[in-house]
Order: C-alpha cells, then sequence, then structure tokens
C-alpha cells in the first residue's frame, strides 16, 4: 500500500495546484468583465494592466483549443465554465477512476 500514499499524495498535491488556476481563472474572467464593462481602465493603471497581462498568460493558452471546439455563440464566451467544470468534476472523476483500478482488489 505505500504506492497508493504516494499516490494519493501527490494527487492532493495536483488538486491544490488545479484550486489555485480554478482562482486564477476566476480572476481573469472578473477582470476582463471589469475592463469591457468600463469598471477598469487598463491603459490609465499600469499595475492592472499587468495582473491581466500575467492572468491572461497564465489562462488563454488552456482556453484557446477549449474554443476552438465550442461553436460560436456571439458575445458570450462559455471556455471558462467548460474549464473549470472540467477541473472540478472531470479531472477528480478521472483520478479516482485510475487509483481504483490500480490500488483496490478487483472483485
Amino acid at each position: 500500500m505505500h504506492a497508493a500514499i504516494i499516490y494519493l499524495q501527490i494527487i492532493n498535491l495536483l488538486m491544490v495546484v488545479l484550486d489555485v488556476y480554478t482562482w486564477i481563472i476566476l480572476a481573469y474572467c472578473l477582470a476582463t468583465m471589469a475592463i469591457s464593462f468600463g469598471i477598469i481602465n487598463p491603459h490609465s493603471n499600469r499595475f492592472m494592466m499587468s495582473v491581466v497581462e500575467i492572468l491572461a498568460k497564465l489562462v488563454e493558452p488552456v482556453l484557446q483549443p477549449i474554443r476552438n471546439i465550442l461553436p460560436p455563440t456571439g458575445m458570450m464566451d462559455f471556455s471558462p465554465l467548460i474549464l473549470l467544470l472540467t477541473i472540478q468534476y472531470g479531472i477528480p472523476f478521472i483520478l479516482k477512476s485510475i487509483f481504483r483500478a490500480f490500488f483496490l482488489p478487483q472483485g
């Protein structure tokens, strides 16, 4: 069972990283909404501009393949929602399935 404990610790670390990434996605969505509604002007606020650029560099490479798959929906972008649902439900399901397949007795 030593391998199972190591696997669970790696999974716990991965889930913490994914939780942090979830907050990064949410911050990016809120920042882009604030910019599009005119609440934040990134051109006059250099700090906010740099924060949004950092968030975009972290989130956009993951969102772009999802956008390529989704059909166009006009002004609404559902790719962050799909990504968040995948992080919250899809990845834990896959990791639990792998754990059951390799570490729990069959029968």
